[in-house]
């Protein structure tokens, strides 16, 4: 494990704590099923802050990053135990995971082991940050006391997403989404860009117009993504591939829209990176 910092770290600073174990409400989790989804909405607000490990479940991983991170998956905690986990840490599990409450075929997400083992070898002053969708986690094996969760044992502190996100972005940028549209930073970020180029940026669908944005637009990326790392699955469904991509990152919406502008700009250039790299340079110097 990393050795303890000794400068208060940049998401003590912006949260305003001094406390390294920061447990961060976000709802989102907490839904199952088809109505799962946007589960990472979070992490680009915390990629801002040099949080670059992130524990999540396996399945969240759906064949797109917004941001680049190093992914260690729960299951692979489960299994393998924590020694070898880098801190400052991200890490990711609804209430239902923690406590086994949440079961498939195949699983049974019990991770109240892997928490406290975390929460006590973990270096001193260095950023523990758990995202989970109820500001009191409990543990039930280990709290027994009604009404108290772990988090009374340890010195934590307690924030919520959107009100975070909200400060955020009052402070650093000027984007014409809504909170009501998206919670994920992302997509608040190619807004404020976009608004900056005097483009329209107030939907998420027109943040994908790749005939009008600009080269240096953040929009591009996800297609060099998938150019690269995802090839052979977007060649043989590559709507549905899209839409499922982009399930982890985003709330109910437009989505089917945003795939299928993505799908137009990969047919336009055939899938290849030397093609989209034509197109986003030389077509944009033209218009």
């Amino acid at each position: 494990m990393d050795p303890p910092n000794t400068e208060t770290p940049a998401i003590a600073e912006f949260i305003g704590t001094r406390d390294s174990f920061v447990v961060m409400r976000d709802p989102q989790l907490a839904k199952t099923g088809t109505q799962a989804r946007a589960q990472l909405r979070t992490l680009p607000l915390l990629a801002e802050f040099e949080l670059g490990t992130v524990a999540h479940p396996g399945i969240y991983d759906n064949g797109l990053r917004l941001v680049e991170y190093d992914m260690v998956a729960n299951e692979s905690l489960r299994e393998n135990g924590v020694d070898n986990v880098e801190f400052p840490l991200v890490h990711y599990i609804s209430q239902e995971m923690l406590t086994g409450e949440l079961q498939d075929e195949e699983h049974t997400f019990d991770d109240q082991d892997i928490v406290r083992q975390l929460l006590r070898d973990r270096p001193s002053g260095v950023p523990y940050l758990l995202v989970t969708d109820t500001s009191t986690p409990t543990m039930p094996r280990y709290t027994k006391k009604p009404g108290k969760s772990f988090i009374d044992e340890f010195e934590c502190t307690v924030v919520d997403h959107k009100a975070l996100l909200k400060r955020y972005l009052q402070y650093n940028l000027d984007s014409d989404l809504p909170l009501s549209t998206t919670q994920n930073l992302y997509f608040h970020q190619i807004s404020a860009h976009h608004k900056a180029a005097e483009l329209n940026a107030g939907s998420i669908p027109e943040l994908f117009d790749y005939t009008q944005i600009p080269a240096d637009s953040p929009v591009w990326g996800p297609l060099y993504y998938l150019i690269r790392e995802d090839v052979d699955n977007v060649l043989e469904d590559y709507s549905e591939r899209i839409r499922e991509a982009l399930r982890s990152w985003t709330e109910r919406g437009p989505t089917q829209q945003v795939a299928n502008r993505m799908i137009d700009m990969l047919e336009l250039v055939e899938f290849e990176e030397e093609r989209l790299d034509d197109y986003r340079y030389r077509h944009q110097e033209n218009e």
